[in-house]
């Protein structure tokens, strides 16, 4: 077990006035078997009430409208997690973590891919995910801004670099191939930087992280904020606004441990 201290903030500033906004925020670490919140503030500005649910796949939902005129929008998180090894018994699967969606969909790349990879029938869907990284790696490289939040999985291994996300993606994406039932998590992890993704196999009843961006098993030095089917499920911030102008956002965070 580990105790995480962490911060995370989010600045988005808009070259003209936003008259109103609404949105929605998963930037609040999950509660689960492994992982449990110590302590936690959130603080929104311009400052309002926030209200607090929950979605479909379980994640923490931050939502309110902003009437004040402003021309930034900041998020700032602060608390304190302990967290264990990343296994989550759970018998009650939910089937739509079994089949492709817009952004795990394989196309003629994939498949390819798919096929020159020997996947045994012993092989269990942890061993299998660990293969299928060490495919995904051997065929793209760690490259900020060459992709975006639309990027596919295709897209990603046609274009031979991606974040993340792309990472991901693409493990998704073989794994529902080989009926393996799977889901997209976004988190954060020990050191500096952005929010980070990765991916939870079910096998036996247990959800199993894997981290295909850095060829290893989650553990206790990840923090989970959300999970589902692929990034539109997961997404930190969506909202809907009357004004604005260009947008430009900056997110920072550290996660320290004890």
């Amino acid at each position: 077990m580990a105790v995480l201290d962490f911060t995370y903030n989010m600045s988005i500033k808009f070259s003209l006035p936003v008259v109103k906004h609404c949105y929605t925020l998963r930037c609040i670490p999950l509660e689960c078997e492994y992982q449990h919140i110590e302590d936690i503030k959130v603080t929104v500005f311009p400052e309002n009430e926030l209200t607090y649910s929950n979605d479909g796949f379980g994640n923490i939902l931050v939502t309110d409208r902003i009437v004040t005129m402003h021309n930034e929008f900041t998020v700032d998180v602060i608390g304190t997690v302990t967290t264990g090894e990343h296994k989550t018994p759970e018998n009650d699967l939910n089937p739509v973590y079994k089949y492709p969606t817009h952004y795990t969909k394989c196309g003629a790349e994939l498949d390819r891919m798919f096929d020159r990879i020997q996947v045994g029938i012993s092989d269990n869907a942890v061993d299998t995910a660990l293969k299928f990284t060490r495919a995904i790696r051997a065929n793209i490289v760690y490259k900020s801004g060459s992709t975006s939040v639309i990027t596919t999985a295709e897209e990603a291994l046609l274009n031979g670099a991606g974040v993340c996300q792309d990472y991901s993606h693409i493990l998704l994406a073989l794994l529902r191939k080989a009926g393996i039932p799977c889901r997209y998590v976004v988190g954060m992890m020990v050191g500096e930087g952005e929010t980070h993704a990765w991916v939870e196999v079910y096998h036996e009843g247990v959800w199993h992280g894997v981290d295909p961006t850095n060829n290893r098993l989650a553990d206790e030095n990840y923090i989970i904020i959300s999970r589902g089917r692929d990034f539109a499920d997961c997404g930190i911030n969506r909202g809907l606004l009357t004004g604005g102008g260009m947008q430009t956002q900056t997110v920072g965070l550290k996660v320290t441990k004890r």
